[in-house]
């Protein structure tokens, strides 16, 4: 399978054409420039929607070796079939997957973020070292960030702070062990440490998400709504055991990224949604020094 791979890979670096307009070039949400570019069909579509959501399945793999090498066979299999179609941009979606779920498949859980930074970096020196990824990888943009987008921006922070707020309050849940989590240091401190986290954690995320995902799928259907609804059920998966948490999390959190896929695709680039982002997190750490304090 693996010399089957590569030696697709390489075939697609042979045939590119240069000065070729780089498939990932194309800004998400303008339908133009999706109906433009090279269609892989359905199987390019079923390989990115799959390996999206088994890269949503980390918790599940992370906690049983079986599922682990479960998803990572889902992974894998993705990438070899996108590797047989045609469009070069379904190929992040199932890398940036099978590089993050291999240590699950393993039996290695690395703590967060490291199980989830590491895949990250080796796929963007991958992308930049492989010609037929390079030329087709995810472009990050600022976007616009006008009033009508500062104004989607404020009615999601509201939303997505009223819904963690009510979570807390009529959920009442056992957050024990994320009070574990938070350092014994002064309130200084802590404060700091939250802001950095809020910063680094919805950039990372919404570097996964809303743009090698979104992307992904952007690049094998003409639906923005499949695209928006299959990284948001992945979204949603992964925050199994976030905060919030349980069967509820995961709705509230997929909710949520329908949320900021929409915006991504409103802003045409990644500062509106990082910002959200980064508002609800705040929001989380929040409410998590109200409730442990």
């Amino acid at each position: 399978m693996k010399a089957q791979l590569l030696e697709r890979l390489g075939q697609i670096g042979q045939n590119e054409q240069p000065g070729a307009a780089p498939l990932g070039a194309v800004p998400v949400g303008e339908a133009a420039g999706r109906a433009a570019a090279p269609r892989p069909g359905w199987p390019g579509l079923v390989a990115v929607a799959a390996a999206t959501l088994a890269y949503g399945a980390y918790p599940f793999a992370a906690a049983d070796r079986v599922l682990g090498l479960a998803c990572f066979g889902v992974a894998l299999a993705s990438l070899l079939l996108a590797a047989r179609a045609s469009g070069r941009a379904a190929l992040h979606a199932p890398l940036l997957a099978a590089l993050t779920l291999a240590p699950a498949a393993a039996g290695l859980v690395p703590p967060w973020p490291i199980s989830l930074v590491a895949p990250l970096v080796v796929y963007a020196l991958l992308a930049r070292a492989v010609p037929a990824l390079r030329s087709s990888a995810p472009r990050p943009r600022r976007g616009a960030f006008g009033p009508l987008v500062l104004g989607w921006v404020a009615a999601i922070v509201l939303v997505s702070g009223l819904a963690l707020a009510l979570w807390v309050r009529l959920m009442r849940p056992d957050l024990s062990q994320i009070q574990a989590l938070m350092p014994p240091v002064s309130l200084p401190l802590l404060l700091l440490g939250g802001l950095g986290f809020a910063l680094f954690n919805a950039l990372l995320e919404e570097a996964v998400f809303r743009l090698v995902f979104l992307e992904s799928l952007d690049a094998v259907t003409t639906s923005g709504w499949t695209a928006v609804l299959v990284q948001a059920a992945a979204f949603g998966l992964l925050h199994l055991n976030g905060f919030p948490s349980g069967a509820v999390g995961v709705a509230l959190a997929a909710i949520y990224a329908v949320m900021l896929g929409l915006l991504r695709r409103r802003a045409g680039g990644l500062l509106a949604p990082y910002v959200a982002h980064v508002a609800a997190d705040l929001t989380i750490f929040t409410l998590l020094l109200t409730w442990t304090r």
